[in-house]
C-alpha cells in the first residue's frame, strides 16, 4: 500500500480531459494509484470508461454539483474501503477502519454476526446483509478525541470541496 494519501479538492472538471462538468452531470469519483500515492480524482463518463482499472482502488458514481449542499456519505464508497484496508498494519489506519466499521453497522451496511478473540485481540465479525460477505475488523481503544480527529478525516475524504492529507488527519499529533 502507498505511504502517503494524498486527496485534492474537487476542482469541477474532469481529471484527463479538463473538460468543466455541468450542473447535475454524471461523474466518476475515484482514488487510485498514481506514482508511490493514492489520489483522488473526478472524471467525465467518456473518460471513465477509458481508464486502466489496474490503478484504481475504488471508485463512485456521482453528479456534479456547483452549490455545495452539503456532506453526504457514500455508503458504497466506505464499504469499499473498508475493504481495501483489510491488511492494513498502521494502527492510525486500523483505527480509522474501526470507525468505518461501526459507521457502517449504524447505517445497516453491515450486521455483526459475533465478536471473536485472538491473543489479546478482539474482532467484530460483520456481513454485509443478503450475503454471505464476511468482514472483520480488529476492536480499537478510542477516546472522544481520537474519536473526533477520525471523524473529521473521514469528512475530509467525502467531501468534495476538501484538500486533504489523510495520512496527517489520521495520525494525531506529535506531542513535544
Amino acid at each position: 500500500m502507498a505511504s502517503k494519501w494524498q486527496f485534492q479538492r474537487r476542482r469541477g472538471l474532469c481529471g484527463e480531459c479538463e473538460r468543466v462538468f455541468v450542473e447535475g452531470e454524471i461523474l466518476f469519483s475515484l482514488l487510485r494509484l498514481s506514482s508511490d500515492v493514492v489520489e483522488r480524482g473526478d472524471l467525465c463518463s467518456n473518460c471513465f470508461e477509458h481508464l486502466d482499472a489496474e490503478q484504481s482502488l475504488f471508485w463512485w458514481r456521482t453528479r456534479h454539483a456547483d452549490g455545495a449542499g452539503g456532506l453526504k456519505l457514500d455508503l458504497d464508497s466506505l464499504l469499499s474501503l473498508l475493504a481495501g484496508m483489510e491488511n492494513e498494519k498502521n494502527p492510525a489506519k486500523k483505527d480509522f477502519r474501526f470507525l468505518l466499521a461501526l459507521l457502517l453497522v449504524r447505517h445497516r451496511k453491515l450486521r455483526l454476526v459475533t465478536v471473536l478473540k485472538r491473543a489479546s485481540c478482539e474482532f467484530l465479525s460483520l456481513r454485509k446483509p443478503r450475503t454471505k460477505q464476511l468482514f472483520e475488523v480488529e476492536v480499537r481503544e478510542l477516546n472522544q478525541a481520537r474519536r473526533e480527529q477520525l471523524s473529521q478525516a473521514l469528512a475530509g475524504l467525502m467531501d468534495p470541496t476538501l484538500e486533504v492529507d489523510l495520512d496527517s488527519a489520521l495520525n494525531p499529533a506529535s506531542e513535544g
